[in-house]
């Protein structure tokens, strides 16, 4: 017999949660005998909460306090000030006077060792349970899209009449009132809400036409949560509670003083702000650790010559400008390579280049799949040149007679499987290069693939340069409405964090004027890092094409399947 929900709150302060969890006691780490922090179990008494039920050999540690019946309203915020109006809403603020257990504080890394960061994370999360509140709550959230027009404050209004209506159980709804009264027309979604059957609204989202813009969703905790009306949920609240508002403590913030806890306060930031799924965070881990581009920005010849180097070109029309080529072969020196770019180089910008973005270090998994293989494999350089049907992929630019592109994808060859099968290759470097004679010269695009023994690719996706740049836990007991408001203008791109203290994080300095040959090449990165779930893609073939009258990259991520033994 499941035991009360009063009895396992009370089981569950002190123990572990993941945040990237639903807020319910289910998802506890440890239930029921794993506290993470140390409590007086020497000195207990028998707590009696309210509705009566006992709570027997409680420790002096532990205190209940009474409830109150609140109806709450938030203000009408845009979505990450409502993000951090929730986190608020479940965190202590000042001093905890608590201690961990030695078994947490003997399990935290003294260094930067992701299976041991990802199994700390697994078995003990990311918080502590402090503090909860047991009740019922009915809470109505609405969203709005950036297309919407409506202003907030007339939002805000619509919410006010929405809450008096379903909270208050009044037999007209304000909503009505304010329809004849005003010119201007109530939303359908909140008419909709209100002539829902009550089993569809207790957990349910509605959602507007696009010309509104705006999702209601409603939700119920604690209770029979099927009840017709808001009063009639209420009285049903005590008979069958819930856990409503957990109260957490990171944990982190009792290390104090741990070796580790500055990589593990890494770690758990970055587990949080990306949500990995547990079964990739020490992969994800692995790669988190700082990028870079190679040639290095230090290497690039940004001032003259004194020497002019001859170079291959290309030509796209006649009397058009020369597009000089570098051909030098680009290495990440084993390093797993996360994206690719074209850029111009040169003072004039003028010189066509390939830029390879790897991980500064290799991740130790890779490592340790090399030393537990029987037989070395040296790196390997594969281009669109080497295949026969090379022909059969040319596309011009501008005017066939002149300077052509391979499309041709460059993969690995699969003879090279056959000589060492259970295994993948993935890019490590990277080359362009030109054949042919002047004026049909042909682009091809050579890669240096690497082995990585004892793996197998889960996942295969091929991607292009972008067009453009590229959970929540309700409150507390009872009646609670929420409005979130999104700007109606068109929504704000999401730029992934620059960590990056260069001098020229974004790349080497250009001149002002913008150079001509932009307008033959896509310079935009193809890449992928942590923003894109589960945040361990890794180059695995690429190839160039012609898109819109500019030689632009494809490239081809792959995921990979690790052997654990």
């Amino acid at each position: 017999m499941e035991e009360p929900i009063e009895v396992r709150a009370f089981n569950s302060l002190g123990l572990g949660f993941d945040l990237t969890n639903d807020f319910r006691l289910q998802y506890a780490k440890g239930f029921p005998d794993g506290r993470l922090v140390v409590l007086d179990e020497k000195n207990r008494r028998d707590i009696v909460i309210p509705g009566g039920v006992t709570i027997p050999g409680v420790s002096n540690d532990i205190r209940c306090d009474k409830g109150d019946r609140i109806r709450f309203m938030s203000d009408v915020l845009e979505f990450n000030k409502m993000s951090e109006f929730f986190n608020q809403k479940s965190s202590i603020q000042g001093k905890i006077p608590s201690v961990l257990q030695d078994k947490v504080r003997k399990a935290v890394p003294p260094n930067w060792d992701p299976a041991s960061l990802s199994r700390f994370i697994e078995t003990y999360g990311t918080h502590i349970i402090v503090g909860m509140a047991i009740g019922g709550q009915d809470v109505i959230c609405v969203k709005q899209k950036h297309s919407s027009s409506i202003p907030a404050a007339e939002l805000k209004g619509y919410l006010e009449d929405l809450g008096d209506s379903m909270f208050s159980d009044r037999s007209t709804s304000p909503l009505q009132q304010r329809t004849r009264e005003s010119k201007k027309k109530v939303p359908e979604v909140f008419y909709h809400l209100l002539q829902s059957n009550p089993r569809q609204i207790s957990n349910t989202v509605l959602e507007a036409s696009s010309k509104d813009g705006l999702t209601i969703i409603c939700s119920k905790r604690g209770g029979d949560v099927y009840c017709h009306s808001h009063y009639s949920w209420l009285q049903t609240v005590p008979a069958k509670p819930d856990a409503i508002l957990f109260k957490f403590v990171p944990i982190t913030s009792l290390l104090t003083g741990i070796q580790g806890s500055g990589y593990l306060s890494h770690a758990i930031n970055l587990y949080l702000r990306y949500k990995p799924a547990l079964k990739d965070l020490q992969y994800f881990l692995e790669f988190q650790v700082p990028l870079q581009w190679a040639p290095m920005y230090n290497e690039l010849p940004l001032g003259p010559q004194r020497r002019k180097t001859s170079c291959p070109s290309l030509q796209f029309h006649f009397l058009g400008p020369k597009l000089h080529v570098n051909s030098t072969q680009v290495s990440s020196d084993r390093k797993p390579v996360t994206g690719l770019r074209l850029y111009l180089e040169g003072k004039k910008c003028n010189q066509l280049a390939l830029h390879v973005q790897h991980l500064s270090s290799v991740p130790h998994m890779l490592e340790s799949l090399w030393a537990s293989s029987t037989r070395s494999w040296s790196c390997q350089w594969r281009g669109s040149d080497d295949d026969l049907c090379s022909r059969q992929y040319l596309e011009p630019v501008k005017w066939k007679r002149y300077s052509n592109v391979c499309t041709a994808a460059v993969r690995h060859d699969p003879k090279w499987l056959q000589r060492e099968p259970g295994g993948v290759f993935v890019v490590t470097g990277a080359q362009l290069l030109t054949k042919g004679k002047w004026p049909k010269t042909v682009l091809h695009l050579r890669l240096l693939f690497t082995y990585l023994p004892n793996c197998s690719i889960r996942k295969a996706e091929w991607a292009v340069a972008p067009v453009g740049s590229h959970k929540s836990s309700f409150l507390t007991n009872l009646s609670t409405t929420f409005t979130q408001r999104e700007a109606a203008t068109a929504p704000p791109k999401q730029v992934p964090a620059v960590l990056n203290s260069g001098v020229y994080p974004d790349g080497p300095p250009s001149p002002n004027q913008s150079p001509k040959m932009l307008k033959y090449v896509e310079t935009i990165e193809v890449l992928r890092g942590p923003h894109d779930a589960p945040g361990h893609w890794l180059v695995t073939a690429a190839k160039l094409v012609t898109e819109g009258g500019k030689i632009g990259l494809h490239v081809k991520f792959g995921l990979l399947n690790y052997s654990t033994e």
